[in-house]
């Protein structure tokens, strides 16, 4: 008797102790500093926190995989991920997540050598340039259709660090130009400088090509709750905004 006592006691705080388990979210990210890198096998970053704040007034748990962007992408259009982050939305994207409410901005600029003296008003005075884009990040649309008509030769980097790639082909003098989110590439011209001395004379050319956009996450479709997640995702992040604008 007093054996199924026990028995019976520890199935009870077994069972408690699962039902107290925050759900899990399987999220998938790349490492993309300042917004998401690891350190010291640690993802941290601003949007890591934002994220981890708002899933955390949510009642979840996050579970991060930080892999290859297209990788990343592939789990959370095929389920494989719950959800995803940091990138900004476009149509063909939307086909396959629910996007959530901003969580940072994205500002892209040009980056060349100081001395090739570069300017432009208009994207046509960068005709004749050598551009270089990564292959796995979504530009604003005016400039990707200019970039079918324009008289400028794309080379399109899809490396696994395709941004730190781009900005040591300017420096080698591979290409011309490299697009790249302004706070991004700043970020890895004073990390690596003394790994890359090359890069050190490289710089942001004014002017922001298209708009500022809205760095966001997003849940899969493949969720059977996913539409739902992103409105309580919402509704937290709002709460937490307010908060800290207080």
């Amino acid at each position: 008797m007093l054996l199924r006592l026990t028995s019976g006691l520890l199935f009870l705080v077994i069972s408690c102790s699962t039902l107290a388990a925050p759900p899990i979210l399987r999220i998938a990210t790349s490492e993309y500093p300042p917004f998401e890198y690891l350190e010291d096998g640690a993802l941290i970053g601003d949007d890591v926190t934002t994220v981890s704040a708002v899933l955390d007034r949510m009642g979840m748990e996050p579970v991060f995989f930080v892999v290859p962007w297209r990788r990343a992408e592939a789990w959370a259009r095929n389920g494989s991920s719950d959800m995803i982050f940091s990138l900004t939305h476009s149509e063909e994207r939307g086909r396959y997540y629910y996007f959530t409410a901003p969580i940072n901005t994205a500002r892209d600029v040009l980056f060349a050598r100081e001395d090739s003296n570069i300017k432009w008003q208009t994207l046509d005075d960068l005709e004749g340039l050598r551009v270089g884009l990564s292959s796995s990040y979504s530009y604003a649309p005016e400039f990707m259709n200019w970039l079918e008509t324009a008289d400028v030769e794309v080379i399109r980097i899809s490396q696994q660090k395709p941004d730190l790639t781009g900005l040591r082909m300017v420096a080698n003098n591979r290409i011309d130009v490299f697009i790249c989110e302004q706070s991004v590439c700043q970020f890895l011209l004073g990390k690596h400088q003394p790994e890359y001395p090359e890069i050190e004379n490289i710089e942001a050319v004014p002017g922001m090509i298209g708009d500022e956009r809205a760095f966001r996450a997003a849940f899969s479709r493949k969720h059977p709750d996913g539409e739902e997640l992103r409105d309580r995702f919402n509704q937290a992040l709002a709460e937490l905004n307010r908060e800290q604008n207080e």
